[in-house]
Formats: C-alpha cells, sequence, structure tokens
C-alpha cells in the first residue's frame, strides 16, 4: 500500500465530549427575577465571575441549574470588587455593545457571572468570548440581541484575565 493511501485510512478523532451533570454536594438557592435589566444596573450584594465548560455539543448550561446545583465543569470561581461589577454592569447594559456585532455561531459559553442578592441567586449569565455573544436570565438593553462587538469583547476578555480565569 503506499503511503498516500495509507493516509485516509483511519478517520480522524472525534472532537472529545464534555460530560454534563450536576453535583450533589452543595445547593444554593435560586430566586431569578425576570424583571432584571442591566440597562437599569442590577442591585446585588456580589457578583461571582465562573470559569467553566457551559456546553456539551448543541447544548448549554448556566453554572447552576433550576434546583440550585452547581455544574461539574466549573474551573474557578472569583468574587468581583464593587468596580468590576459596574464594569461588567455598565458592558453589558450599554446599547453601544451591541452596535456593529460581530456574529459567529458556535455559542460555547465558558464564561459566566452569577448575582447573589441575600444569599439567593437573582440573575445568571453566560458569555461565549469566541463568538461574542452572550445569554442572561436579566434583560440586556431594549431592542437588541445577545450579539456584542470587538470593543466589548475586548473588555469581557479584560474582565476575564483580569481575574486570573485560565483557559479551558
Amino acid at each position: 500500500m503506499s503511503k498516500k493511501e495509507n493516509q485516509y485510512s483511519e478517520l480522524p478523532p472525534k472532537t472529545p465530549r464534555t460530560k454534563i451533570f450536576w453535583l450533589n454536594d452543595k445547593t444554593i438557592n435560586l430566586k431569578i427575577d425576570p424583571t432584571l435589566s442591566y440597562s437599569k444596573n442590577i442591585k446585588c450584594d456580589s457578583v461571582i465571575g465562573i470559569n467553566y465548560i457551559g456546553f456539551s455539543g448543541e447544548h448549554f448550561f448556566n453554572p447552576i441549574n433550576e434546583k440550585g446545583k452547581y455544574i461539574n465543569t466549573i474551573s474557578q470561581t472569583k468574587k468581583l470588587n464593587q468596580n468590576q461589577i459596574l464594569r461588567l454592569n455598565s458592558i453589558i447594559g450599554n446599547k453601544k455593545t451591541y452596535k456593529n456585532p460581530n456574529i459567529a455561531s458556535c455559542y460555547e459559553p465558558r464564561l459566566a457571572f452569577i448575582y447573589f442578592k441575600n444569599n439567593t441567586v437573582i440573575c445568571q449569565t453566560q458569555v461565549c468570548l469566541s463568538c461574542y455573544q452572550l445569554q442572561s436570565t436579566a434583560n440586556f438593553v431594549e431592542g437588541v440581541s445577545g450579539n456584542f462587538n470587538n470593543q466589548a469583547q475586548k473588555k469581557l476578555t479584560q474582565l476575564h484575565d483580569e481575574l486570573g480565569f485560565k483557559e479551558n
């Protein structure tokens, strides 16, 4: 058999899939507030940044499910300081963030933010820095989708790096 024939005889390896499951060792109270809006500055006690894998195949996941259980793929967490919370809210709540968006279709969230008030989760926001999309239980800005632009991507990446998060 020639070298060329042998070159194509095996199929390439399949892309590894992350096995997603929910941890039973710790639960948190969840009371998602559908009236929250980034354009009205979300009032909270604290925000936790999450570095995780929030997708498996075509499915995506918040870091905490509807039963208050954490996802198994969280690799790092970091509490945001007040300045970081204000910056995050101003990025997501600014209409300019969504002007001339960069649109791709991978949506593989690896960054998330969980908002707490009185030890209860009131909001979860997922971000995919690769395809410039975000999803949230809170509203962004009226009349926009979750697709953001290059400038917002740079600011969110800067926050990601400032929190000390490593690539998953």
